[in-house]
């Protein structure tokens, strides 16, 4: 009889472990989806802070009177002359 108890309170034992391991479980599942949550807006941000950096390297370039600027500006120049040219060559 005394076996049959220890036994049944091994159990009970075990199903408490197990019971608590699935709470814990269940709990960090949430925390990691938290986290994954998070690190997707600070991506996002980090994404958007290097776009208005490169934005504002730009206008800086732009702006400014340096050599940058003069590069920055031929370059648009030759661009907006591709444009131009593709332009005349679908017109005909």
């Amino acid at each position: 009889m005394e076996q049959l108890q220890e036994i049944e309170q091994n159990v009970s034992r075990l199903v408490e472990a197990y019971k608590q391991a699935r709470r814990e479980n269940a709990a960090l599942q949430e925390q990691l989806k938290q986290q994954n949550d998070e690190l997707f807006v600070l991506r996002t941000q980090i994404k958007q802070t290097q776009t208005d950096l490169r934005n504002l390297q730009i206008a800086h370039a732009l702006t400014v009177d340096s050599p940058q600027r003069q590069k920055a500006k031929n370059h648009i120049q030759s661009i907006i002359a591709d444009i131009d040219r593709t332009i005349d060559v679908l017109k005909h």
